[in-house]
C-alpha cells in the first residue's frame, strides 16, 4: 500500500512516522524517510537506514537525542543512547502527552493547561515521574 502511494505521489508522500514499530525495520522505499516514533528506536532505526525519529518527548530530550544521532552519523561511540532510552521509558509509564505536560509544567505553568480527555498527572504520579527523571540526572 505505501509503495503504491509513494509511486503515485512521489513529491507529496516523502516519509512515514511509524508509531506502531511494525514498519521501520522492513519497509524500504527509495528516497523515502522512515521515522520511528520513539527515542528507544532511534539507534536501531538509524542502523537500519531510517532518517531519525518523530517523538513528542523530543520536546524535552532533543539535546540528548541529537547527541545520539550525531554520534551515530560521525561513527563515534554511543555513550548516551542508554540514558535516552531510560528517559523515554519513564515517560512511557504514563500517557506521554500528560507526562510531558506535567514535566514541563514544573518549569512553566502554561503547560498545566491541557484539554480533556487528557489531564495533568496527579500528585503521586507527578512525584514519581520527577523522582525517576531526577535519578537519571535528567533536566531540561
Amino acid at each position: 500500500m505505501y509503495k503504491k502511494l509513494v509511486g503515485k505521489f512521489p513529491k507529496q508522500i516523502v516519509g512515514l512516522k511509524d508509531s506502531s514499530y511494525n514498519l521501520f525495520e522492513t519497509l524500504k522505499i527509495d528516497n523515502f524517510s522512515m521515522l520511528p516514533g520513539s527515542e528507544s528506536k532511534l539507534l536501531k532505526g538509524l542502523k537500519l537506514g531510517c532518517s531519525g525519529i518523530i517523538s513528542a518527548t523530543c520536546n524535552v530530550t532533543s539535546k540528548l537525542t541529537r547527541k545520539v544521532y550525531d554520534d551515530f552519523k560521525n561513527n563515534k561511540e554511543q555513550t548516551d543512547n542508554e540514558k535516552l532510552c531510560k528517559i523515554r521509558s519513564v515517560f512511557e509509564q504514563y500517557n506521554l502527552v500528560s507526562a510531558l505536560h506535567t514535566f514541563l509544567g514544573t518549569k512553566e505553568s502554561i503547560y498545566n493547561n491541557i484539554l480533556p480527555t487528557l489531564s495533568i498527572l496527579d500528585k503521586e504520579k507527578k512525584d514519581k515521574l520527577i523522582l525517576e527523571l531526577n535519578s537519571l540526572n535528567f533536566k531540561i
